[in-house]
């Protein structure tokens, strides 16, 4: 079977997620599906994640810190895929492999602050097949993606009810692809500004979080400017990361002028403290 990622919400804070863990994932696939097809839909998702500049990280006890990688093993990410369905002990529904886990930005753990927040979430959608959406249950919103007969192969949930897609179904086309009109709201952007748009994002939920005063986004009352909402997200993007970067410069050519300064300060009490001792060296009463 061919699988599509299909984008189905975000990951959001516990008591808008059904009460569980804090931005975290929970994948459920069917396990009669072959081994080999549950691999390959997880490695579409990574391969989506990626594409965005994220990693799927395993949370569960005995498979915590461990990153589904495409490039592994067949054996490998099997032994993986049992590992972390079989550390979800906590809750377990028969006839299906339940996976917890986080999408960070590469390069950082699910702790490192806005690397998790508002993260998108994706299901693997089947070729000619439909995923539908919902929420509630404890399951915050959720999604499930069932193949052309009906049967439903794959659920994601703990999505942030506060952020639902603008459609309740999303068809997929029986050669794998998602039509352009059924997009899910946002993913017609770029993989690059998505990306940046998703670091923007985990930054303003972070210091929500934190209690931090969290930047307006300007309102934009007509398109006649040619501007949408999402392509704005991605210019106050940019432009954040453009005033970190000149921040973060200043900041080092700031400690780098004080060292200089520290340094040549140090230089000239040595070449004073040199000058003196030389002169009591030289000095015949230096010697009484």
């Amino acid at each position: 079977m061919t699988y599509t990622p299909v984008r189905s919400g975000f990951t959001g804070p516990s008591a808008k997620i059904g009460g569980s863990t804090d931005y975290h994932i929970d994948l459920k696939l069917l396990e009669s599906l072959p081994v080999a097809e549950r691999v390959k839909a997880l490695d579409a998702l990574a391969s989506q994640y990626r594409s965005i500049g994220r990693e799927i990280e395993f949370s569960n006890p005995s498979v915590a810190g461990a990153r589904w990688s495409s490039e592994a093993d067949l054996a490998d990410k099997v032994d993986l895929l049992n590992r972390a369905a079989a550390a979800h002990a906590h809750s377990r529904h028969p006839g299906w492999q339940s996976l917890d886990f986080y999408v960070p930005f590469k390069g950082k753990s699910r702790f490192d602050q806005g690397a998790v927040e508002g993260a998108s979430i994706f299901i693997p959608g089947v070729a000619g097949g439909k995923v539908t959406r919902g929420e509630g249950d404890g399951y915050g919103y959720f999604s499930e993606a069932s193949d052309p007969s009906g049967r439903v192969l794959f659920r994601v949930g703990h999505g942030d009810i506060s952020r639902p897609e603008e459609e309740s179904i999303v068809a997929v086309s029986p050669s794998g692809n998602t039509p352009s009109d059924q997009q899910p709201k946002g993913t017609e952007t770029s993989d690059e500004a998505q990306r940046l748009l998703e670091t923007f994002m985990g930054t303003v939920l972070a210091d929500y979080v934190k209690g931090r005063k969290t930047p307006e986004t300007p309102k934009i009352e007509d398109k006649d400017k040619g501007i949408t909402r999402d392509e704005l997200k991605e210019i106050l993007a940019l432009k954040q990361m453009s005033e970190s970067e000149t921040e973060a410069k200043n900041a080092e050519a700031r400690r780098l002028g004080q060292f200089v300064s520290a340094l040549e300060a140090t230089k000239a009490r040595m070449a004073q403290a040199s000058a003196q001792a030389m002169q009591a060296f030289k000095s015949p009463a230096s010697l009484v």
